[in-house]
């Protein structure tokens, strides 16, 4: 069973890289008014303690165990000479605290001032600070007041520039996890609206519908946690939304792993997920209702997170040893596991950035992510590429045991099953047709005097001459040895007499070519209005039949074919 989820495992490993290459290389940017990254030179006043000539990224060197809330940060640097660029901005990431700026004194900017006094929350979001075009060589100053406890520990220093070079680097700089986002929100939804088709005829298709939503919310999770709206389309919910949406992970893995798992103990299992679930609705709660912001409550999703991963690990592994998981289940548990896995070194590098100055530690973690969501929603991919194989596959056994069913074996014609079936349908229906019995004249003589594979031949010719002449007129089928059935549904007298002189002209000229033995047929046939009007399509063939074993008796007493075969 390893060796079928290889082929789509290394297609997602191959695709995930190619597009991670093509999104870090080829899609280059160059800035056409000079930029300036503002890391060095502060002067950083920490609670009236003030600290000179510190880079923004060691900032967590100054601080003296963490950060509470109503802590004050006042911050000043003198602003570069870039020369003459239009329209200077200033683009920075402020950290659930509030941010006024002040340009040689003069009050430029505010935000979260009002959401401080009313204790509402105050996530992270970029702002866009427009400055004076005289910009150079004046005081930049940040007065900040911290609203949550462990705000921050590192800060990203400012960049200045014109506005449409700063926003054009700092799409260029997130590239990756918004081509991320974009294709797992697109994939999501697209494959969520084809599922809700289907979900409730396909049992098995529920995994497929809960790995649309888990995509649909890991794309709204990663760009609200590197706060990529913000800049473009202000929100100050946007880290509240971050904060939702990453609280369900854990519980979408618990579900999404319960869809496509064989759950041994299922009591244990589901205690554990309700008891995740629990947690989840119980930040929900105290955020909303009691006013205790999520942000406090993150280090229960951290330990229910760490949890969450060792079930899954547990389960990968027991699937590898045990081989009792479905191909489709295997390659889906994959790209959870890696998920998971991405999710866990993610944690950790969190966890140690917090604590001491890790450099690139933002690059690290947003490639940590993007390869784990990709490889996720790629294993979602090739998981429906297997589905839909394995579905064309069943559809095709499907048809062909269809066929087998009701196609005769020798001749490839409709057999007498297919031909009661039609029969049948015919009862329902208003039509004034036409049921033609035609029986072969000395198969048996053919049969013992040349032997069973000539007999074969002598039906196997009569069926080439009878769906000729009437497979563009009506239904022709062999429901017995010698004996076929053609149903015509719009036809009248005149034109059956010239379809049965066509045929019977054919078996002549076949006669005069191949003269070993005479092929004839006796044939009769009635119409649905020399019935009664309540009489069935069985007995309209029955009046058929009955017709062409009078013809027959009389083709036997009259011409002696019995006798010349």
């Amino acid at each position: 069973m390893i060796k079928k989820f290889i082929p789509p495992l290394i297609c997602s490993i191959i695709v995930t890289f190619l597009v991670y290459l093509l999104i870090s290389t080829c899609m280059s940017f160059t800035a056409e008014h000079p930029m300036a990254e503002l890391d060095s030179g502060w002067v950083i006043t920490l609670n009236g303690g003030v600290h000179k000539d510190i880079p923004l990224t060691r900032f967590s060197e100054i601080i003296d165990g963490t950060l509470e809330r109503g802590d004050s940060i006042v911050m000043t640097t003198t602003l570069p000479d870039l020369g003459n660029i239009p329209f200077p901005v200033i683009l920075f990431k402020s950290r659930y605290t509030t941010l006024t700026v002040y340009v040689d004194g003069e009050y430029f900017f505010d935000y979260g001032s009002d959401m401080y006094a009313n204790n509402e929350f105050l996530g992270k979001t970029y702002h866009f600070i427009t400055l004076p075009t005289d910009f150079a060589g004046k005081e930049l100053k940040f007065e900040m007041r911290v609203s949550e406890k462990d705000a921050f520990n590192n800060l990203n220093p400012p960049v200045i520039g014109s506005q449409p070079d700063v926003e054009g680097d700092f799409i260029h700089r997130h590239l990756p996890i918004i081509a991320t986002s974009m294709f797992l929100f697109v994939f999501g939804l697209s494959f969520l609206c084809i599922t809700m088709f289907f979900v409730s005829s396909i049992p098995d298709i529920r995994a497929f519908l809960i790995g649309s939503v888990f995509c649909i919310n890991l794309a709204i999770w990663l760009m609200s946690y590197y706060s990529i709206l913000s800049p473009f389309i202000y929100t100050r919910y946007e880290t509240q939304i971050e904060f939702f949406t990453m609280y369900l992970i854990v519980p979408f893995c618990y579900l999404f792993v319960y869809m496509i798992q064989k759950v041994e103990n299922k009591r244990l299992y589901l205690t554990a997920a309700l008891l995740t679930t629990g947690i989840t609705l119980t930040q929900y709660t105290l955020h909303y209702i009691f006013g205790i912001h999520m942000k406090v409550t993150l280090p229960m999703y951290h330990i229910a997170g760490a949890f969450g991963f060792g079930i899954i690990t547990y389960y990968l592994i027991r699937n590898i040893r045990k081989r009792d998981i479905s191909e489709s289940g295997m390659i889906q548990m994959l790209g959870v596991s890696v998920f998971a896995f991405a999710q866990f070194i993610h944690l950790g590098i969190y966890y140690i950035a917090k604590h001491r100055y890790v450099p690139n530690a933002n690059t690290l973690s947003i490639m940590t992510l993007d390869i784990g969501c990709l490889f996720f929603v790629l294993c979602q991919l090739a998981n429906y590429l297997v589905f839909i194989t394995n579905a064309y596959a069943q559809r095709q056994e499907h048809a062909s045991l269809t066929h087998l069913a009701y196609a005769d074996g020798l001749t490839n014609m409709p057999n007498r099953a297919k031909a009661d079936k039609l029969l049948d349908d015919l009862d329902a229906s208003d039509l004034d047709y036409c049921i033609i019995s035609v029986d072969l004249n000395g198969l048996k003589t053919v049969n013992d005097k040349f032997g069973h594979p000539s007999g074969d031949k002598y039906i196997k010719d009569f069926a080439k001459v009878l769906t000729t002449t009437f497979d563009e007129t009506g239904f022709c089928a062999r429901i017995g040895g010698d004996e076929f059935l053609v149903i015509l549904e719009d036809s009248n007298e005149k034109d059956v007499d010239a379809l049965l002189g066509r045929m019977n002209s054919a078996l002549n000229v076949m006669n005069a070519l191949y003269s070993e033995y005479h092929r004839s047929v006796a044939t009769g046939y009635a119409f649905r209005h020399e019935c009664p009007e309540n009489a069935t399509s069985h007995e309209v063939y029955l009046l058929a039949d009955q017709r062409m074993y009078e013809l027959k008796r009389k083709m036997h007493e009259e011409l002696g074919i019995h006798n010349r075969l």
